[in-house]
C-alpha cells in the first residue's frame, strides 16, 4: 500500500497520493506550492536522461528537506512537484531554506537547473482552482527568472 503512494525515482509521494490528500486537507491555513524545473528538457538533451533523473532526485531532496517538516511533498509529473503545507505561516522560511539548498547543490552540480515555484492558499476547498492559481503564480515567477538571466 505504501509503495503505491511513492514516486520511485524521487521517493516523494506521487500524484495519486496528492489527489487523495488534497481532498482530506483542512483548508483554513493550508497552502499549495507548485514547482517546475526550468529548462529541464535542455538537461536531458545535453547531459542525458541519467543526469536528468539525478537532477529530479536532487531537487526532490531539496524540497523534502525544506518543506517535509511542515507538509506533504509530491512529484506530480515529469518535472513538476508540489507541496501541501499545513500552515501558510511556514511558507517563507521553507522557501528561503529551499533556495539556499538549491544554490548549494547548483555549485556542486553545474548542470542542475533552477526551479520556479508559486503558491496559493487552500481557502476554497476546490483543489483544481487552487492549483490553477498556484500555477499562474509559478509562471509569473518563471517569467521573472528568465528576465533576470
Amino acid at each position: 500500500e505504501m509503495w503505491n503512494q511513492l514516486d520511485s525515482l524521487t521517493g516523494l509521494l506521487n500524484q495519486n497520493s496528492f489527489l487523495n490528500r488534497s481532498h482530506e486537507m483542512n483548508y483554513t491555513n493550508g497552502m499549495l506550492i507548485v514547482f517546475d524545473v526550468n529548462d529541464f528538457k535542455h538537461v536531458n538533451d545535453v547531459y542525458g536522461h541519467v543526469k536528468g533523473d539525478l537532477c529530479l532526485s536532487i531537487i526532490a531532496n531539496c524540497i523534502k528537506k525544506a518543506y517535509a517538516k511542515y507538509g506533504y511533498c509530491y512529484r506530480i509529473g515529469g518535472d513538476e512537484f508540489c507541496v501541501l503545507l499545513k500552515n501558510c505561516r511556514n511558507e517563507e522560511s521553507c522557501s528561503i531554506q529551499f533556495d539556499y539548498l538549491m544554490k548549494s547543490k547548483q555549485r556542486k552540480y553545474k548542470y542542475l537547473p533552477s526551479v520556479s515555484y508559486g503558491s496559493a492558499l487552500l481557502l476554497t476547498g476546490d483543489i483544481v482552482s487552487v492549483k490553477d492559481l498556484a500555477d499562474q503564480n509559478m509562471y509569473l515567477n518563471k517569467k521573472r527568472n528568465k528576465e533576470q538571466q
